[in-house]
C-alpha cells in the first residue's frame, strides 16, 4: 500500500451498524490494524416500541462515547412487503441516526448488495457467507454471537474497502 493510504486509515475507527427491530448491533472496525470490538442490544424483550427506541438510541450514544468513531457506516432499510415492519425500522434508524448526528460524526449509506459485493464479491451472498469471510479476514470465531454482528463487522469493514479504494483512486 501507498504512503497516501496510510496517512487516510490512520486512527480511521469505522462504526458499523446493523439496525434491527429484533436485534441491533454495531461493529467497531479499525481500518489498518482490523482490529475490532463489538456491542449490541437485544430488543424482543422490550414490549414498548417506544421504549425500543430509546434502548437503541442510548446504546448508540453509549458505543460513540467509549469508542474514537471516525465514520459511521449503516446498512440501508430494506424495504418488504410488510410495510410496518418497514416503518418501524426506519424509526430505529432514525433513533440512530439522531444519536450519530448529536456526535457531529459523519454518516454512510449502504445498501444490503453493496455491503455484500464489498466484502465477498457477490452482491446476493448470503448472512453465512458474509459472516464466514469476516471471521477469515479478522482471523477470528463469532459463533456465540447473534448474525447482526457479524453483519455490522461487515458494513464497518465495507466502509474500510470503499475508502481504500477511493484513496488509491484519489
Amino acid at each position: 500500500m501507498h504512503e497516501g493510504f496510510y496517512r487516510l486509515m490512520k486512527n480511521l475507527i469505522i462504526l458499523g451498524i446493523d439496525p434491527g427491530s429484533k436485534t441491533t448491533a454495531f461493529g467497531i472496525v479499525d481500518c489498518l490494524n482490523k482490529t475490532f470490538y463489538y456491542d449490541f442490544v437485544r430488543l424482543q424483550n422490550i414490549k414498548n416500541f417506544d421504549d425500543k427506541i430509546h434502548a437503541v438510541f442510548t446504546k448508540t450514544q453509549e458505543v460513540i462515547e467509549n469508542y474514537d468513531i471516525s465514520e459511521v457506516a449503516i446498512e440501508d432499510v430494506f424495504y418488504s412487503v410488510n410495510i410496518k415492519s418497514s416503518l418501524k425500522l426506519s424509526e430505529i434508524k432514525g433513533a440512530i441516526l439522531a444519536a450519530v448526528k448529536n456526535a457531529h460524526i459523519n454518516i454512510v449509506h449502504y445498501s444490503t448488495r453493496e455491503i455484500k459485493q464489498a466484502i465477498s464479491g457477490y452482491g446476493a451472498a448470503s448472512k453465512a457467507q458474509l459472516k464466514f469471510i469476516v471471521e477469515k479476514i479478522l482471523n477470528t470465531k463469532l459463533d456465540k454471537l447473534p448474525l447482526d454482528v457479524s453483519d455490522a463487522i461487515s458494513i464497518a469493514l465495507a466502509h474500510c474497502s470503499y475508502k481504500h479504494t477511493t484513496s488509491r483512486i484519489n
